[in-house]
């Protein structure tokens, strides 16, 4: 079998042809050539058809027979293969009646169920014709929009998709009703809609704004249900350039060498065509024409010799040409464009202007006066010279001049200018409104409008490195629209640099400005975080200092000087960062001048390895010492004391940590100023930032950092070998009696040469210690390592309570190829499950299951909610259980079982009293119908187990596979309990995740720390800000993904620069303007990579230990726990806490009280499923934190309506109104809802916060921390003392993370 295996790739290399069919729609048939040569495989033998991006892919499988189970339904009935196709080896495909939206990628292959290859791929374009085409729009470019029109006649019975599609184009979506901006084709981001009706009226047209040239094509209108694709209609859009909008304006002078003409053509060019350039006004009009290579037999004698193009054009879709020695009258509009055999199609115009370096009257006058003002001319004329101008002023300076003239003739009444600056914002213009300003740039702008001269020069004020970038100036003729040559002006604000050694007495930050001031000014220095460094007011004296910086500061104030210099006393890795001085005025708070400085403090940095016998943590300062009350204290990340001193005290050991207790030595007499710090026996724990503290009196004489990196032995063996050795050798001289242990990252014992009682289990038999005292070796043997083993391993030799020596070696366990991962989340309210399909060492995206498209949801969760039948026969869950049990009516309800939210009631099993066994079948009650625990949680896993391998059966690295190829990852709420464990474990049994066999396969992950796990890989969607809203959070961060905290304050990041907020102190750094910002202050930044895998990320990005404090709110439950990294890397759980909502109880009662309660209670028994739709839109509506809408059915409008004017109810409720045809509830009443969880989330966070020390990060997750207003809530109320971080889609944060554990089960630590 493998031998045929390598047949088949050998064979692979002379077969994968591309092959090109086309046929007309309306035509009998199309058939999709495929022959094969090579060796049919003798042992299952099979033909696939399949497109690629299609959902199922299949388009005709044949096996021995045709085999139509897994064919996608827009085939069935139209495709068949010769019946002796495997003989005969042509396994060509008949498509019967092709329509336009088969176009696409064909792909031929064959497969013995092991290796399956290419044999070729078609690519089938069905064009329309003629007769067949529907309707045919034609639109300029640059008009407002076009409508394509889609009308369907019959009546919806149903909920449906409707789709817009192009099927030249890939992805091929334009649009689809509910939005879905994943699966949208990007060149139509932002530019399509349709009627919120749509659906109602059956009027499925679409507007397509800004139609561009690239927007011609066939576009298809089909709607979607769950069985079939249904086409409606096809419309030819011919998009067409007018000569009074020009796509492209490219300026040359006069005597340049050559000047490029820009063209490019995105399609796969597969026919012959012929590429032409055209010059309008000119006869003949041909400038360049290219088919398989130069036709110049028609080229107008103007531009002879002097025009060429790529080699390589019609391969690379680059058309552009390149026009030798421009001349004034090569001035005009060039066209770009390609024929076939049909017709022209239009590409590209292009308005040339060749203009000349001087005007004429300009040479005369440099000639009569080139010695006497040759020097003022050319600064004169210096725009004439410059196409792209650049301008590089230092941050401080009163203002910068982007220049801006042109030679167009200008009148004022007809004139628009308008500068922007390289987002599109708009900076300043003739003729804008207040509004349309940017806010970046109010009262900071001055624009010249000498439209004589043709001069509009733009003067920034007081300009920062955040106004760096490109601005672009724009004149546009109102009269006859024409868009005036324009001109770009690149601006960089260079901020001056202050780099400095921690230790240092201080830094001095300086500032002086030019302008001329008066002393009623206000002087304020900040920090990158918008944090008040020192200031002074001349009325109020002294602003109000941040505590980071009291007394710590000097700031010169002189007015008449004009010098607010700062001078920064002991600087430290915390204060580096970028530091902004604003002078204003303290009435009107104009701004007079401003500067910004980058300061760096560098840390000092220690490397060792772990196992040596101390480690010197050096510091030396020119301090003069008091005699009696001199202190030295040095403490670690946390703020722990390692050593504290005290000139006339001595040593200071009872305010010592535990962690450093006879661990540390420092010189008595400090002299001369040498406060240095010896650490013994440094592990890698103790890797982070030491910092030493001189103060006098409480004032802080001296200050210094000193960054200690602890390298940790690697060990990496294969799981099967026999054995491996940790080894460890001791230079420490050993005397009698002392106790050496080997410990595991969890702190339980391995081995040990005293105590063997106390051998961990799980290593009984399996170790051998060496026990040689002379030569200090104690390496440990471990028999038969698995997987499990992986972790650092600590050896402690001690005698007494003091510890001689100690090291740590790691050690990795490479397993077997590792199984794919899938992970269910079965939650309080809502359950689903994520894959990952490739090994670990791949890495791979996980998947999740998408729920609710049948009521125009896309959630990665559909409800914990399941219905049986009277026999209790599993029937539906999720959505579907809801749904159909919401639409029966009266006593039909009797006849079928369904429960709703009974997490709870599975996982919370209590120990048995004495004599009475498990209690798996103790029963839930649910509507007077129970069934027993291991029932439920069997049925549940039974069916998200086959909606899985369903599901990743037509992904497209699935295929063939089964669940006893899965390792499978259950969340559980909290500790597990062994009853917990063997209920669980005894459903999935049952269910058909593992066997009997195959339980070590069955994996347990806490949701918090998977969810805690996921934020810190980091997540490659980032983090939300507080500053996004939803639609900004579904874009990537720019440009790679990267993410930032909850409560980044809005002076933070400048444009373009990416921040990754990694923190490890709590410490706001800045890197330099424009450069990737990434805060791994670690001992291991060498080794944060992908492929290191989350374990060494969670132990270098936070090396002092801080905890995390996660917050998982869920729709209906939020649960609070405390994590922290265990020395291996490990997630161990100190505290937890859980509460309930009210949020979906008061919207109930909301509309209860609008609509008054018999209306609203006759509507809850007569339409169930309406209902349900409604809590379903408030559930993602609360998200938001602002004024939203629901939808009112009509049925409810009716039977309100037979009471009163419907507008009558909202005349007493506060918070609601009636807006066409929809309920309006305002961002305050919405914000009610919620306010008594709010206030008890904040309540139960204090008491834990409260509870447990070292807390440096709370991560918010869960379904409700997409919600705006929760989030504000918690930055606000906790964002100043811990870094608040929230996952970009929360929601998926648990099921994401359980698949992260499962690949590496050792990161948690159960109880």
């Amino acid at each position: 079998m493998e031998l045929l295996a390598v047949i088949l790739l050998f064979y692979a290399s002379q077969y994968l042809l591309a092959m090109g069919e086309e046929v007309f729609e309306g035509a009998e048939l199309a058939v999709l050539p495929c022959h094969y040569s090579g060796v049919i495989p003798e042992v299952n033998p099979s033909v696939i058809w399949s497109r690629h991006d299609l959902k199922p892919q299949t388009v005709h499988l044949r096996r021995k027979e045709d085999d139509f189970c897994g064919q996608n339904q827009r085939f069935s009935g139209r495709t068949s293969m010769k019946f002796d196709a495997l003989a005969s080896a042509d396994f060509s495909l008949s498509l019967r009646n092709p329509r336009l939206y088969d176009s696409g990628n064909y792909i031929c292959s064959i497969s013995d169920g092991i290796a399956e290859i290419t044999v070729t791929e078609v690519k089938l374009q069905v064009k329309a014709s003629p007769e067949s085409l529907t309707m045919t729009m034609k639109v300029l470019k640059g008009e407002e929009s076009v409508l394509l029109p889609c009308q369907y006649g019959k009546e919806l019975e149903e909920v449906v998709t409707v789709k817009w599609s192009r099927s030249d184009l890939n992805p091929n979506i334009v649009h689809k009703l509910g939005n879905y901006p994943s699966e949208q084709n990007q060149l139509y981001e932002g530019r399509t809609s349709m009627s919120p009706y749509a659906l109602t009226s059956s009027d499925f047209s679409l507007t397509l704004k800004e139609p561009q040239l690239s927007d011609s094509g066939i576009y298809i209108c089909s709607i979607i249900d769950d069985k079939e694709e249904i086409f409606l209609s096809d419309v030819q859009l011919h998009v067409r350039a007018s000569e009074e909008f020009l796509t492209v304006t490219v300026e040359v002078y006069k005597g340049e060498e050559s000047v490029v003409l820009p063209c490019q053509y995105s399609k796969v060019i597969e026919d012959l065509v012929t590429v032409k350039w055209g010059r309008s006004g000119l006869n003949p009009d041909t400038v360049h024409q290219r088919r398989e290579r130069d036709d110049l037999r028609g080229q107008n004698q103007l531009f002879e010799g002097r025009t060429s193009m790529r080699p390589d054009a019609l391969v690379s879709g680059n058309f552009s040409l390149t026009l030798k020695e421009p001349q004034l009258s090569d001035s005009g509009i060039y066209i770009c464009s390609i024929i076939d055999e049909e017709e022209e199609t239009r590409l590209l115009d292009i308005q040339l202007h060749v203009k000349e370096i001087f005007p004429t009257w300009a040479v005369v006058l440099l000639v009569l006066l080139v010695l006497a003002v040759s020097g003022g001319l050319l600064f004169h004329f210096r725009h004439y010279f410059i196409s792209v101008y650049k301008v590089e002023v230092n941050s401080g300076v009163k203002s910068v001049l982007l220049p801006f003239k042109t030679t167009v003739s200008l009148t004022e009444d007809n004139t628009t200018v308008t500068w922007r600056n390289n987002d599109g914002r708009m900076v300043a213009s003739n003729r804008y409104k207040d509004d349309q300003q940017h806010r970046q740039y109010k009262n900071r702008t001055e624009m010249k409008k000498n439209y004589g001269s043709g001069d509009f020069s733009l003067t920034l004020k007081n300009p920062t490195v955040r106004d760096s970038g490109t601005y672009s100036c724009t004149v546009y003729d109102d009269k006859s629209g024409k868009i005036r040559p324009n001109k770009q002006v690149l601006l960089k604000v260079k901020v001056y640099k202050v780099e400095v050694d921690s230790g240092v007495e201080s830094v001095l930050l300086p500032f002086k400005t030019p302008v001329s001031l008066t002393e009623e000014v206000t002087v304020t220095w900040r920090n990158n975080s918008g944090r008040v460094v020192d200031g002074y007011d001349w009325w109020y004296k002294n602003l109000q200092q941040h505590k980071q910086y009291e007394g710590r500061t000097e700031m010169k104030i002189n007015v008449k000087s004009r010098d607010f210099s700062l001078t920064l006393k002991n600087p430290t890795v915390r204060d580096s960062g970028t530091y902004t001085c604003t002078v204003s005025y303290r009435q009107t708070g104009e701004i007079l001048a401003m500067k910004q400085v980058l300061l760096k403090v560098k840390v000092y940095k220690v490397e060792v390895d772990s196992g040596v016998e101390s480690v010197l943590l050096p510091f030396k300062a020119t301090v003069l010492l008091s005699k009696d009350n001199t202190t030295v204290t040095w403490t670690d990340n946390p703020g722990r004391v390692v050593r504290k001193h005290n000139r006339r005290l001595g040593f200071l050991s009872e305010v010592q940590h535990q962690r450093y207790k006879n661990r540390t030595e420092m010189k008595t007499k400090f002299t001369p100023g040498n406060f240095s710090l010896t650490l013994k026996n440094p592990r890698h724990r103790d890797s982070g930032i030491y910092t030493c503290i001189v103060s006098r009196w409480g004032t802080i004489l001296a200050m210094k950092q000193v960054l200690l990196k602890v390298k940790v032995y690697k060990v990496e063996v294969d799981s099967g070998v026999e054995s491996v050795l940790l080894p460890f050798k001791t230079p420490v001289s050993l005397t009698g009696v002392v106790t050496v242990m080997w410990r595991n990252n969890s702190g339980r014992m391995v081995d040990c040469n005293y105590f063997k009682e106390l051998q961990l289990r799980q290593y009984k038999y399996r170790t051998e210690m060496k026990k040689n005292y002379k030569s200090g070796d104690f390496s440990l043997t471990l028999k038969n390592p698995t997987v499990r083993d992986s972790g650092t391993y600590t050896c402690t030799i001690c005698r007494k309570e003091t510890i001689l020596a100690k090291k740590q070696v790691l050690l990795k366990v490479k397993g077997e190829a590792d199984s794919p991962i899938m992970a269910i989340d079965f939650g309080s309210g809502y359950s689903g499950y994520a894959f990952n399909l490739k090994p670990r060492e791949e890495g791979g995206e996980t998947q999740l299951k998408r729920w609710g498209k049948e009521l125009g949801l896309d959630s990665p969760k559909t409800p914990t909610c399941i219905l049986f039948d009277r026999h209790k026969r599993f029937l539906k869950f999720g959505y579907e259980a809801k749904t159909a049990y919401s639409n029966m009516r009266g006593r039909e309800a009797d006849n079928y079982y369904i429960f709703d939210n009974f997490k709870r009631n599975i996982l919370d099993i209590y120990e048995p009293a004495p004599g009475r066994g498990v209690r798996n079948n103790e029963k839930i009650f649910f509507f007077s119908k129970s069934m027993t625990r291991l029932e439920l949680f069997r049925e549940v896993l039974r069916f998200l187990k086959d909606d899985a391998l369903k599901t990743i059966k037509h992904h497209p690295a699935g295929g063939e596979i089964s669940a006893s190829d899965f390792t499978w990852v259950l969340t559980v709420p909290g500790s597990l309990k062994d009853l917990t464990k063997r209920l669980m474990t005894e459903a999935a049994v049952q269910a058909g995740l593992v066997g009997e066999d195959t339980k070590d396969k069955l994996v347990f992950a806490l949701e918090s720390a998977a969810a805690l796990a996921w934020c810190l890989k980091p997540p490659p969607d980032g983090f939300i800000t507080q500053n996004h809203s939803r639609t900004s959070q579904d874009q990537p961060p720019e440009p790679a993904g990267a993410g930032t905290s909850c409560n980044d304050p809005a002076g933070g990041p400048e444009p373009g620069e990416t921040r990754v907020l990694l923190e490890t102190q709590n410490q706001d750094q800045v890197a330099e303007p424009g450069e990737t910002r990434v805060l791994l202050e670690t001992q291991n930044q060498d080794q944060v990579h992908c492929k290191m895998g989350t374990k060494i990320l969670l132990e270098t990005r936070n090396p002092d230990r801080k905890r995390y404090l996660v917050v998982d709110c869920g729709d209906q439950i939020y649960r609070i726990t405390v994590h922290e990294v265990l020395e291996g890397g490990a997630l161990k759980m100190l505290d937890k806490d859980f509460r309930r909502y009210l949020g979906e109880k008061k919207i109930k009662e909301f509309l209860r009280e609008i609509f008054s309660h018999g209306v609203w209670r006759e509507y809850e028994e007569n339409f169930p499923s309406e209902v349900l739709k409604i809590m379903f839109e408030f559930i993602h509506l609360q998200h938001l934190d602002e004024d939203v809408q629901i939808s009112c059915p009509d049925t409810l409008r009716e039977r309100a309506q037979r009471e009163k004017d419907i507008e009558t109810f909202f005349a007493s409720v506060e918070g609601a109104s009636w807006e066409d045809g929809v309920i309006k509830i305002s961002r305050d009443k919405l914000r009610s809802f919620f306010d008594d969880s709010l206030q008890r989330i904040t309540e139960r966070l204090r008491d834990v916060l409260n509870k447990n020390s070292n807390i440096g990060f709370i991560v918010l997750v869960g379904g409700l921390a997409e919600s705006q207003m929760l989030r504000q809530f918690i930055t606000d109320q906790f964002g100043h003392q811990y870094k608040v971080l929230c996952p970009l889609r929360p929601q998926e944060a648990v099921l994401k993370g359980a698949v992260e554990l499962g690949r590496n089960p050792e990161l948690v630590q159960f109880d």
